[in-house]
């Protein structure tokens, strides 16, 4: 099993690689990666500063989404499920526009995703999502 997260970068223009010049490390994927089962494969891109192999095999695609970068993460996700990968779409965005976020997804993921991440991680093509609470928090999050 292969899992591709992907930062999304504020947008893109024909002429420029960036848009924003503010370049913090995208550590929260970084602690997704690292808590992910030894025997699911993760590879990161950082739509910020490189290009997004959309062709590259992945039986999954998780995409954090902070308003700011949410037009380009839809981008993203429509490219992924036009080659028929499932797409979760986490982070600020996706909590507090959870129904935006959804039209846009096949799952979207509500709240802390480190005290889950490791079982969902594991979300296959075909899999509906649905809600559960977290048992840390009040928000909910998708039981895969």
């Amino acid at each position: 099993m292969k899992v591709t997260l992907i930062k999304p970068n504020i947008g893109r223009r024909e002429d420029s690689a960036y848009v924003d010049e503010g370049r913090m490390e995208p550590l929260q994927l970084g602690v997704l990666a690292a808590l992910a089962p030894p025997d699911v494969e993760v590879a990161l891109y950082d739509d910020r500063i490189e290009a997004i192999p959309f062709d590259e095999p992945t039986d999954l695609a998780a995409i954090t989404v902070e308003t700011y970068t949410a037009r380009r993460a839809y981008e993203i996700s429509a490219a992924y499920r036009a080659r028929g990968v499932p797409v979760i779409m986490g982070g600020f965005h996706a909590t507090l526009a959870t129904d935006e976020c959804a039209l846009h997804a096949d799952s979207v993921y509500v709240g802390d995703a480190e005290y889950h991440w490791p079982s969902r991680s594991r979300t296959r093509a075909g899999v509906r999502c649905g809600p559960v609470t977290s048992p840390r928090s009040a928000w909910p999050t998708p039981e895969c």
